[in-house]
């Protein structure tokens, strides 16, 4: 196996860690104990943020890979 410099990828965002700015936020919010599924705080400013940027009144999904927005996405469509 080679050791070196390792190559960066651009396949996936998975393949790079979370920038500083969004890892503070996450552990802000990894605090305490809330609902969970959607049900708490965090997520509804989030949704309503959205909402706002878009000027749209619609529904938000929160998804953990790009795959599985596509696929949400098409069957929305669908």
């Amino acid at each position: 196996m080679k050791s070196g410099p390792k190559a960066q990828q651009f396949a996936s965002d998975n393949y790079a860690g979370v920038c500083p700015q969004a890892w503070d936020c996450l552990a802000r919010a990894n605090s305490g104990h809330v609902p969970a599924y959607g049900e708490d705080d965090w997520t509804t400013a989030a949704a309503d943020r959205i909402r706002n940027v878009f000027e749209a009144d619609c529904e938000v999904f929160f998804v953990f890979s790009g795959t599985a927005g596509n696929a949400l996405a098409l069957a929305s469509l669908c």
